[in-house]
């Protein structure tokens, strides 16, 4: 069974210009999506929490690293904050 993760609109756009830019990291990143997604969630996902309650997932491919944060803010809605190159973090 899988949950719908949600995207703030800033990392929607950044995974739209992955795409664009690299399939193959833009597909890492929707794989580690996929593990969010799980119900529950994979624990490739949930590896590191940040005391506020962001989790962080990095993603390694093609030679970059990328890193995603999230949160379930309501149970059953993760909702992914940002996804950015890990060097700009």
């Amino acid at each position: 069974m899988t949950r719908q993760v949600f995207l703030d609109p800033v990392p929607a756009g950044a995974l739209d210009t992955l795409w664009n830019r690299n399939d193959r990291v833009a597909d890492a990143v929707e794989e580690a999506l996929d593990w969010i997604e799980a119900e529950p969630p994979d624990p490739r996902a949930t590896r590191r929490r940040f005391s506020n309650g962001i989790w962080v997932v990095t993603v390694h491919a093609a030679g970059e690293d990328w890193t995603i944060l999230w949160e379930e803010p309501d149970p059953g809605r993760p909702v992914v904050r940002h996804i950015a190159e890990t060097t700009s973090i």
